[in-house]
């Protein structure tokens, strides 16, 4: 079997390259952003803002609980959805970029 040799060069400079690493910069760095805040949201309001932690909703569930759990609700949601963007655009990019290089 013969190995392939690319210009690595050459591809970094691509077009279809350059596009899919952008594409994919903007939305990792923005959904990044996103999860950041949303996580250090629970140290810093459960530090400023106690009470609000100790608001019941339901029995012994309280607002605190909620919090905590949506967090990992989030974390499930951005997967998902990165799974899915990644299939439909990415995967696509991909496919194109190998395309045009071979």
């Amino acid at each position: 079997m013969a190995a392939t040799s690319y210009n690595w060069n050459e591809i970094a400079q691509h077009p279809k390259y350059l596009q899919l690493k952008s594409k994919k910069r903007s939305f990792l760095f923005g959904w990044w952003i996103f999860a950041s805040v949303y996580y250090f949201l629970l140290p810093i309001l459960s530090g400023y803002v106690p009470d609000l932690f100790r608001i019941r909703i339901v029995g012994a569930i309280n607002f605190g609980y909620l919090f905590i759990l949506s967090q990992f609700v989030v974390a499930i949601f951005v997967a998902i959805y990165y799974t899915r963007v990644a299939n439909n655009d990415f995967d696509r990019l991909t496919a194109e970029l190998v395309r045009e290089i071979q």
